[in-house]
């Protein structure tokens, strides 16, 4: 037997930490089981050469309701996160070079979010990718369209894939637009926020590289009983099941999967059918001086669209397939990098990556440097420039206990059933994480404010 306490929290990121937390001010027993050897989750900051990086969530986002932010913000100067707002025009680029900003690319892909709109609201049933409604839209509005504006655009709307860490054509339309309640911030760096969650929890209330096996519902005692993948058993009141979506929807014998004993309700396993994962990735270039310029934070590399893709458009005939290779080529995708030199005055460049180009980059790290190398020359408009002194890549595709980064939509997905069946539950287990969210959904903010929210179902139902 491993332990009893009221509360078993599986999984020790910051939604799972929260709840602990809020469940501890009210007196109320709690254990943590973390799978991996740290606390955290898609909160991890790792030192560099140069300086710290945080490899998962870098941004306070909706800064205008985001309630992790208002408690930041409500401490000393010294003693909270430091952050800035950076919700700033980006230098953009295709693979030719700078991008004239007289292409007039930013009106284009705001009238086409607004015919994604409208097409969706034309059927509140239907569903298509952003590829394929684009692609819509470049056919009825070529006359209007310049071959070059048709081919910019494309790679302006694929921006989308660096938030929503999938490519546009597995990217629902309906799900695709954002709505930012406030600007972002960039915070450097998330572990003073995780270190001083994480201080307040007991050294005896958590233990990690401890992998759950299942968890069951007791009809005897009305309790739940956890095991390990080592034998453990651990029982309590309440369970919280605080792991990635990815792993809840894992087939029982595959590595890092839960079994529920009784099973889930269908409510939530057909709802986990209309749900998928995303893999925002990145890779950290680590250089001896900067070749680049501080005057951009940031420096968007536009993807060169498939060939022969405008001529097709303009000329009627089929419109080439996306880019599926299992070996991306440069300009395949589009590339976000935060300008290091420019933030905090450290010669480095951080890339942001989609699926599947995140999968292919964390599968294969040793390849990063090769395939990135021509965006950081168009970047730094010189052909000759130094290899870096280190380079390393997320994991999150890699591991796991992980899987992905965070929920995505694709064509046909159902968020909302998702997010009311992880709400409701299944009785004493409950259910907390990004995924489980509406407001935050995806977001740091989210995860810990779900976690608050099945603490006070708790307390609530413990009192």
């Amino acid at each position: 037997m491993g332990t009893e306490g009221k509360v078993i929290i599986i999984g020790g990121g910051i939604a799972g930490i929260k709840a602990a937390l809020e469940l501890n001010k009210h007196g109320i027993d709690y254990f943590i089981l973390e799978a991996k050897d740290r606390l955290g989750g898609r909160l991890k900051t790792v030192e560099g050469l140069n300086t710290k990086y945080d490899m998962g969530a870098s941004w306070f986002h909706d800064t205008l309701s985001n309630p992790l932010f208002d408690t930041e913000n409500s401490l000393p100067v010294g003693e909270r996160a430091q952050f800035y707002y950076d919700d700033i025009p980006h230098k953009t680029f295709d693979q030719n070079g700078t991008v004239p900003a007289d292409s007039r690319l930013e009106p284009i892909a705001v009238e086409i979010s607004k015919y994604i709109e409208m097409e969706n609201l034309k059927d509140l049933d239907a569903d298509k990718s952003v590829y394929e409604t684009v692609i819509k839209y470049f056919q009825e509005k070529k006359h209007l369209l310049s071959k070059g504006q048709i081919e910019h655009a494309l790679g302006y709307i694929r921006k989308l894939e660096l938030w929503h860490g999938i490519s546009i054509n597995e990217l629902s339309s309906k799900y695709s637009e954002v709505e930012n309640n406030g600007r972002n911030a960039l915070v450097k760096n998330y572990d003073t926020i995780l270190n001083r969650h994480v201080a307040q929890l007991s050294k005896d209330s958590y233990k990690l590289n401890t992998a759950v096996k299942s968890i069951a519902r007791t009809s005897k005692n009305k309790k739940v009983k956890v095991t390990t993948v080592d034998g453990e058993e651990y029982e309590g009141d309440f369970a919280i099941v605080a792991v990635p979506q990815s792993i809840i929807a894992l087939g029982e014998q595959e590595k890092g999967a839960i079994k529920f004993e009784p099973k889930l309700p269908q409510r939530i396993t057909e709802s986990l059918k209309k749900c998928h994962f995303g893999a925002l990735g990145k890779v950290v270039l680590e250089f001896d001086e900067c070749f680049w310029g501080t005057d951009d934070e940031r420096f968007v590399c536009l993807s060169s669209p498939p060939e022969g893709f405008a001529e097709a458009i303009l000329n009627d005939k089929t419109v080439p397939n996306f880019p599926n290779s299992e070996t991306p080529k440069p300009f395949d995708y589009p590339i976000l990098f935060l300008n290091f030199a420019a933030d905090f005055n450290k010669p480095s460049l951080v890339a942001i990556t989609q699926s599947p180009l995140t999968d292919y980059l964390e599968e294969n790290p040793e390849k990063a440097w090769k395939f990135l190398k021509p965006y950081v020359q168009v970047i730094s408009s010189k052909k000759d420039i130094p290899d870096p002194k280190n380079v390393f890549t997320s994991e999150w595709t890699t591991d796991p206990y992980q899987r992905g980064s965070y929920s995505a939509c694709f064509p046909g997905d159902d968020p909302i059933s998702a997010v009311v069946a992880f709400e409701e539950g299944f009785g004493n287990v409950r259910f907390a994480g990004e995924h489980t969210i509406m407001d935050g959904n995806g977001c740091v903010h989210g995860a810990w404010m779900s976690g608050l929210r099945e603490a006070t179902y708790i307390i609530d139902h413990l009192e």
